[in-house]
């Protein structure tokens, strides 16, 4: 989004769908960088163990591809100064992932240009599995 859309904004304004594909070595790899040894990230059997089907995407692999989906729509016009987010359902390798959200509200904020955002996360079979607002700010 260039600096001049910014003021044009019909609001709603959607932003523009990003569609991701977590794996096991993505859920996997995010556990080993974050350091987080919990099982029902990469090990089946712990999960089912757990009452999950399969391994699950964590809480904050989820909130990456929100700050993904922020970020590709802005490109280096904006930068996120919030963003909260609330996994409603477990996310399951190999599950296409479609990330949108709208733009809802446009002000000035200390002299900058702020924006607040709410998100929506689906599964492939349209099961809602997070939710979750952001600002962003236009630089």
């Amino acid at each position: 989004m260039s600096p001049d859309e910014w003021g044009h904004l019909q609001l709603p304004a959607p932003i523009p769908e990003l569609v991701v594909r977590p794996d096991r070595t993505q859920i996997f790899m995010f556990s080993a960088v974050t350091w987080n040894r919990h099982r029902i990230h990469y090990d089946k059997d712990a999960a089912i163990d757990e009452g999950l089907p399969d391994v699950v995407a964590q809480r904050g692999l989820i909130g990456n591809f929100f700050a993904r989906l922020l970020t590709e729509w802005m490109g280096n016009n904006g930068e996120i100064r919030e963003l909260h987010w609330k996994v409603t359902q477990s996310v399951l390798p190999d599950l296409a992932l479609h990330c949108a959200g709208e733009v809802v509200t446009v002000e000035t904020m200390e002299g900058v240009k702020c924006a607040t955002c709410a998100l929506r996360m689906q599964d492939e079979s349209g099961r809602e599995v997070a939710t979750g607002e952001a600002r962003v700010y236009l630089v």
